[in-house]
């Protein structure tokens, strides 16, 4: 059954945020990988971004009390409905997912140890598949060239794809709201490599599925204008400008190399 959202008593100890957005092709699949690797105390928040099709009725017929979905009723797009999951999750630590992937069976344990060493953000590879689960790339790492996960290295080329991070909430929450126009897993990266509090597993731990009518934008791989990369460049660096700015003058800077309990 879809859990209704005006129950907000208890916490979570790990809530997974996934965005929907006329999923019900794959959105299925997606979630009978999830819910084996959560507890009885977790959740999955799912927000819809009002989907035409069956999506909302395939999240039914899971009959899984943790899952808890918002209906827009208006399209809000990408970003906003993402942030709209996180909003409305209540779980200590934050797994991001999409609504086409595959989670590999130990990508919650190994992604909650990242965490549990006192990284405030952890991230993993991938391996990249066609619409039917053919394998394109055993891994998204190389099929990006990616080798470094420094700030810079992630700053000129972003190297993680969003489904593949995990959070604990204080540090998600002093990144929020997400600034517009940037994609949330780029922003979440670059500031947590920054503060050096980011680790990369570098074995995959999802089938990342790319295709055409992917919602997220790294999912369908398009190549993108010199123009458009450097705009995006340019509005990241003002806004994680404004967001140190404010940081010092809440008294909320992040430690280099920050932990967490």
């Amino acid at each position: 059954m879809i859990g209704p959202l005006d129950q907000q008593s208890g916490n979570a100890r790990r809530s997974v945020v996934l965005a929907s957005c006329e999923g019900e092709k794959h959105i299925g699949a997606q979630l009978a990988s999830i819910l084996p690797q959560l507890g009885d105390e977790d959740e999955v928040v799912i927000s819809d971004d009002a989907s035409t099709d069956g999506t909302l009725q395939v999240i039914a017929a899971q009959r899984d009390h943790r899952i808890r979905v918002i209906a827009n009723q208006d399209r809000v797009g990408y970003v906003a409905n993402f942030q709209r999951t996180i909003e409305y999750s209540r779980g200590d630590l934050i797994f991001f997912s999409d609504q086409d992937d595959i989670w590999l069976p130990h990508k919650v344990a190994t992604l909650e140890a990242a965490l549990l060493r006192g990284r405030a953000l952890a991230a993993s590879d991938a391996t990249v598949v066609d619409k039917d689960l053919r394998i394109l790339s055993r891994s998204y790492f190389e099929w990006r060239g990616a080798r470094d996960f420094s700030w810079l290295s992630i700053f000129l080329k972003p190297p993680i794809v969003g489904a593949t991070m995990a959070c604990h909430r204080p540090y998600l929450e002093a990144l929020m709201p997400f600034p517009p126009g940037i994609p949330h897993d780029f922003w979440l990266t670059l500031n947590a490599a920054w503060d050096d509090c980011f680790e990369v597993v570098k074995a995959p731990l999802i089938l990342y599925r790319r295709h055409p009518a992917a919602v997220s934008p790294s999912a369908t791989h398009r190549d993108r204008g010199l123009r458009t990369k450097a705009s995006e460049r340019l509005r990241l660096a003002l806004a994680m400008l404004r967001h140190r700015r404010r940081q010092r003058a809440d008294s909320t800077t992040w430690r280099k190399g920050c932990s967490f309990p």
